[in-house]
Parts: structure tokens; C-alpha cells; sequence
């Protein structure tokens, strides 16, 4: 949804957010899962993972299928969701240690001015201190490592703690909404997992009691993994994306096979370790007054054109998974693109307070309790920097095509390949019709977009 008169905006927020009683602000969790792809959950229906608690969550919330990040890596995704703006904006469009940039308003300080308790717990990927974004209370690990005797930051102390670090998570998250409720404060927690990300030895630890849970399932090999790239930019054959893959054992179907059940058997540990949270959530003496999202920061290749890893614009990088829920939220399938950017104004709505003038997000209240709204046309996808071994990139996407612009990453200016599929006959992104002239006007078309939002970014 792009340039909509405030009038009409503001009468379809009035009819379609759901009620809270009047004098009670809403309380707000976001969970934030780490590579955690769109089909990553079994109430998807798209694969066979086993995850009992996220599916209970599930059955309570609105799905989003069709949701994606405005950057497909760690640190950006962050940036963008507490900014509700595109890193290209925000200051933050790399991995590792960027900042935010000092002149934007984040989620947590406009809650924290409103009255609002905020937490995080869980990784942190900014430079910048959970302090000096707007965060109360926090107790964080910094990017990726072990997923046992994890190094912690509180605000005291640093300390190795014993177990599993997503036990430690959903303690200190339970610990953070205890504390507020007593103290009589509306709430806002930013709850971001390690897991499904890899640890520090580029592993999937998981405990051989939990891979036995995947040794009599049928795992399916992605309908793109023979690729050969051809239509696609040269540099991709030797890119880190393919070059990972192959020491991950990609090029042998059945290696690929046990690399994902590890995969799988990650989001189900993930999944057994959040069962205390999403009792309290569903359940619990929150159920009234917060709203929750559970959301993945990026997608994962897993074999999708021989692939592993993220950043690229095909659809297992961008896309992931969106639960939604709390009082008045239907259970229901929404079919709307959406993204992580929108998190940002539909909590601040929710919430009663003034929006900043610059976001690039929209509430997704237009979208409460439908199955489709129409909500937006087009989606614009940003990876202006080189990262894991991409080249700088931006796509559009609408419902039917995406179009990927890739550019030198010595010349950024300089545009060196085009890519365009058609989602519908093409959903493995395989066939590039860009040079064909029947698509022309297509091509066209979404290219004039692309300038159009880019200049709309720049104002």
C-alpha cells in the first residue's frame, strides 16, 4: 500500500482495529526468530516440521503468507523493524557492528515516551546499546555463538550461563512481563532467539534425541536444486551462496537431505523451549490485553538452486514467517504482501501514539481479519552492499512477477544484469524472461516503479 489520503486511511483503521478497553493500553511481544524461513512452521502446511508450540500460537493468530524482510540479513532486519524505515535510510545496510543512525525514532523510545516498560531479550546485532534505543530493561548476547554456557550481557554484569541460551531467553522474557504487570506498566518486549541461526562453528547443535525425531520423514529436495544458473548473473556459479552449499554437501541429494532434517530438528528445539511462553500468552492473565508477533528476521536457502545461506532476492531469502494475534485477532490465512517495516505503525496505532512522518512501513490494520485487503501492490527489496558474497541488488515484487536488478559492486551505479520471473508459471524463480520481448512492457512497468519508490525513499 503506497500513497493513501489520510482520510480514508484513518476510516479504514477506526472499522477494523480490534477494541481494547478504553482507559488500558495494550501490552505488545514480538518475537523475532533468526534464519527462520516462511515454510518453517508446520501450521504453514508447506513442509514437515514439527513444531507443536508455534502451531498452537498459530491457531490463535492471523497468518501472513505472503510476508517479507526489506533486507535479508541479520543486523538490517533489526534496524528496519525498530525503525519502520529501509536501511538505506536508517544508516544500517551490513552486517556486524553499523549503527542506527542517531536522528531516527525507534519503536521503543516512542512506546518508552508513552508511558510503555520495554524489554529486550535475546541476540542484539547493532552497534548501537539497547540503553540508547530505548530499552528499560535487557538482557542480551551479542550476534551468534554456542547455544550452551552462553557469554550474557545484563545490565550488571557479563556472565557465561549454564544450559540452553533459549531457555535463558523465554526466562528472562517471562521474568520481564512478571516485573511489568506487578509494577502496573504497559509493556513492550522485543524477544529475538539464536535459533534457528547456526552457531559459532557454522553447526545446527542439536541433540541426537531430536534428529531421531526426523529419520522416518520424507524430506523433499527443493524443485529448483538442479539450476544451473543459467539466467541468472555469472558470478552466482562461484559465489559463497554456492560455494557454502557445495562443503555443506549440497551436490549430493541425500547429504542435502540430512542437512535439512538438522535444519528442521533446530526450529524444533526452538519450538520445544518456547512452550512456557506461548502458554502464558494463549492462556495466561495476558491474554486480554497484548498483542504478539512471531516473525523471522530473514529466510535460509536450504538447496534452492543449489544455494545456502540468505541475502539474495529469490523468495526463500525474503520471505518468512508472520504470526499476528491478541484480543480481536481472528484465526485466519491473510494472502496480503507484507513486511517487516509494518511492524512499527500497527503498534504504535494500537497503541495510541502519533506516528512519525517518515516511515516507510503501514499499519497493517487495514489487513485485521481479512483473508485478502489488497494492502499492497508491490513489495521493494534493498542489498545496496556486497554481503556473503552477493553483489548489490534490488528487486520489486508484486503478486505475479518480481523483477532483480543487479549492479557492479565496484561501479554501484552501474547496472550489469536483469532478471524477471513470473511467480505464477515460475514459482522456482527459474526462468528468466527479461530479455524476452513478450515481457517487455512488464519489464517496464516494474522497472518505473523501482525508480518511482526510490525516489519516494529519497524525499
Amino acid at each position: 500500500m503506497r500513497y493513501i489520503p489520510l482520510l480514508i486511511l484513518t476510516l479504514l483503521i477506526s472499522c477494523s482495529s480490534p477494541k481494547i478497553a478504553v482507559d488500558q493500553k495494550p501490552n505488545f511481544i514480538i518475537i523475532y526468530t533468526d534464519d527462520q524461513r516462511y515454510d518453517a512452521i508446520g501450521a504453514m502446511g508447506k513442509s514437515p516440521i514439527i513444531t507443536p508450540n508455534m502451531d498452537r500460537l498459530a491457531a490463535a493468530s492471523m497468518i501472513y503468507q505472503n510476508a517479507f524482510v526489506t533486507l535479508s540479513i541479520c543486523s538490517p532486519s533489526r534496524a528496519a523493524l525498530l525503525t519502520g524505515r529501509y536501511g538505506s535510510k536508517n544508516g544500517v545496510t551490513i552486517v556486524g557492528h553499523p549503527s542506527i543512525h542517531e536522528t531516527e525514532r525507534l519503536l521503543p523510545q516512542i512506546l518508552k515516551t508513552n508511558g510503555y516498560r520495554t524489554g529486550l531479550v535475546g541476540k542484539w546485532h547493532l552497534k548501537n546499546s539497547p540503553e540508547s534505543c530505548g530499552f528499560d530493561y535487557f538482557k542480551y548476547f551479542y550476534a551468534n555463538g554456542s547455544y550452551y554456557e552462553r557469554e550474557v550481557i545484563e545490565p550488571d554484569e557479563k556472565k557465561n550461563i549454564s544450559g540452553y541460551i533459549e531457555d535463558y531467553n523465554i526466562e528472562q522474557a517471562l521474568e520481564f512481563i512478571e516485573g511489568s504487570r506487578r509494577e502496573a506498566h504497559p509493556y513492550f518486549l522485543f524477544l529475538c532467539t539464536q535459533l534457528p541461526h547456526m552457531n559459532n562453528n557454522l553447526e545446527w547443535d542439536v541433540k541426537p534425541e531430536t534428529r531421531v525425531l526426523y529419520d522416518s520423514v520424507d524430506i523433499s529436495i527443493p524443485g529448483s536444486y538442479q539450476d544451473d544458473l543459467s539466467g541468472k548473473p555469472e558470478y552466482l556459479k562461484t559465489s559463497r551462496s554456492r560455494t557454502q552449499a557445495l562443503r555443506y554437501g549440497y551436490a549430493d541429494p541425500d547429504s542435502l537431505k540430512r542437512h535439512k532434517r538438522e535444519y528442521y530438528s533446530a526450529v524444533t528445539e526452538l519450538d520445544a523451549s518456547f512452550g512456557r511462553l506461548v502458554d502464558y500468552i494463549l492462556n495466561g492473565p495476558i491474554k486480554e490485553d497484548t498483542y504478539f508477533f512471531l516473525m523471522g528476521d530473514n529466510g535460509w536457502f536450504l538447496g534452492e538452486h543449489s544455494f545456502t545461506s540468505k541475502v539474495l532476492a529469490y523468495e526463500e531469502s525474503i520471505r518468512v514467517p508472520l504470526l499476528f494475534g491478541g484480543p480481536g485477532i481472528k484465526s485466519i490465512k491473510n494472502n496480503d504482501m507484507v513486511l517487516n517495516i509494518d511492524i512499527m505503525p500497527t503498534i504504535l496505532k494500537l497503541a495510541g501514539c502519533e506516528l512519525p512522518d517518515n516511515l516507510h512501513g503501514s499499519t497493517l490494520a487495514p489487513t485485521f481479519n481479512k483473508s485478502n485487503s489488497g494492502f499492497r501492490e508491490f513489495i521493494y527489496y534493498e542489498a545496496p552492499e556486497s554481503q556473503l558474497g552477493s553483489y548489490p541488488q534490488y528487486a520489486v515484487r508484486s503478486k505475479e512477477w518480481k523483477l532483480i536488478q543487479t549492479y557492479d559492486p565496484d561501479h554501484k551505479n552501474d547496472l550489469i544484469y536483469e532478471e524477471l520471473y513470473d511467480l505464477r508459471a515460475d514459482p522456482f524463480e527459474l526462468n528468466n524472461v527479461a530479455m524476452n520481448s513478450e515481457f517487455q512492457a512488464i519489464k517496464d512497468g516494474l522497472s518505473w516503479w523501482m525508480e518511482d519508490y526510490e525516489d519516494h525513499l529519497n524525499k
